[in-house]
């Protein structure tokens, strides 16, 4: 998706939907154990977005845990399905970060990076040349790597 396209997505009932423009961030994935027990899956497939460009239409309800990372990140989703659609960061409030899975054009995406892989699934196999650290890396080296650029 070219940057400034808009972003459309919602919750598996419909109750809750959102739009957002696409700031040029890439999706990556992350493997920490907090993604995968609040998903219930392997990985969480994530994307930022600029707050000031994210509209919801429909209530959410919100939770907040201390992520593995150490930041405070609350999680809203729907209140009637249980999906959850996007987090707030502390540490990047600006910068929420959606669910890419509940993206409408979810099938076509592909993380340009992973995180917390040492915390992945034995049986999880990166792709060959797959960009991918052990934990979470350094804030700028995160925003080079969500635009695309070499950290």
């Amino acid at each position: 998706m070219a940057q400034g396209q808009v972003i459309t997505g919602g919750c598996g009932c419909g109750a809750v939907r959102y739009t957002a423009i696409d700031a040029g961030l890439r999706p990556y994935a992350c493997h920490c154990t907090g993604c995968q027990s609040r998903q219930g899956s392997a990985f969480a497939l994530n994307q930022q977005v600029a707050a000031s460009d994210l509209v919801v239409d429909g209530e959410t309800i919100s939770g907040t845990v201390l992520a593995v990372s150490g930041a405070r990140v609350t999680h809203h989703a729907c209140p009637f399905c249980l999906t959850r659609l996007y987090t707030v960061n502390e540490r990047r409030p600006a910068w929420p970060t959606i669910r890419a899975g509940t993206r409408d054009d979810s099938a076509g995406l592909v993380p340009a990076f992973h995180v917390w892989v040492r915390d992945k699934q034995p049986w999880i196999a990166l792709p060959a040349g797959a960009i991918a650290f052990d934990t979470q890396p350094a804030d700028e080296d995160w925003a080079a790597l969500a635009r695309g650029e070499a950290p």
